[in-house]
């Protein structure tokens, strides 16, 4: 019998996370997948009462480079050639939850802004940064959103906005949920 993995990350810590992927969508030659690996830095540590945080900062898109695949925000993180085909990745986009309690964990603990910057994942906590929910006024018209944590409000993107990149992943001592 196997052993099964335990995660006990601690505060500050950089982590490598293997390679997990998902399927997303498949059509026709194109296969979209959403993958964490890499990375990430441990910005909570998990508890009884609560799931530990990694955060990977991969900095600014333009709304250009965020796209809809199948009513989900996608960017093309990775691309694969394969022989009758391309496979394309992207990490997840956070909820705006999501984003508000990393930025709650950014507002007590400034420091994390150094931590962050000595790993080269530059961020700023009072920017705008891309989350998970989209809006739509027909169903072809699906736009990403994002949260602007200067103004606290969460707005649909236009062709000019710019915002961080984050894919978050929550653990607890034996799983890894994202």
């Amino acid at each position: 019998m196997a052993s099964k993995e335990e995660y006990n990350w601690s505060l500050g810590e950089e982590v490598t996370l293997p390679r997990t992927e998902r399927l997303l969508k498949k059509s026709g030659s194109r296969i979209y997948h959403r993958y964490i690996n890499s990375r990430y830095i441990c910005i909570r540590e998990a508890s009884d009462d609560q799931p530990g945080i990694l955060l990977k900062v991969l900095g600014k898109a333009m709304s250009d480079d965020v796209f809809m695949v199948s009513s989900q925000p996608f960017s093309k993180d990775h691309v694969d050639d394969l022989f009758e085909g391309r496979l394309y990745y992207s990490y997840p986009f956070p909820t705006e939850h999501e984003i508000r309690e990393v930025l709650d964990i950014f507002h007590n603990n400034p420091n994390f802004v150094v931590t962050f910057e000595k790993a080269s994942m530059h961020i700023n906590p009072q920017s705008k940064f891309w989350i998970n929910e989209i809006s739509s006024r027909l169903v072809f018209m699906k736009k990403p959103r994002y949260y602007d944590a200067r103004k606290h409000i969460t707005d649909k993107a236009t062709n000019e906005t710019i915002a961080y990149r984050l894919s978050v992943v929550y653990f607890t001592k034996s799983e890894l949920i994202w």
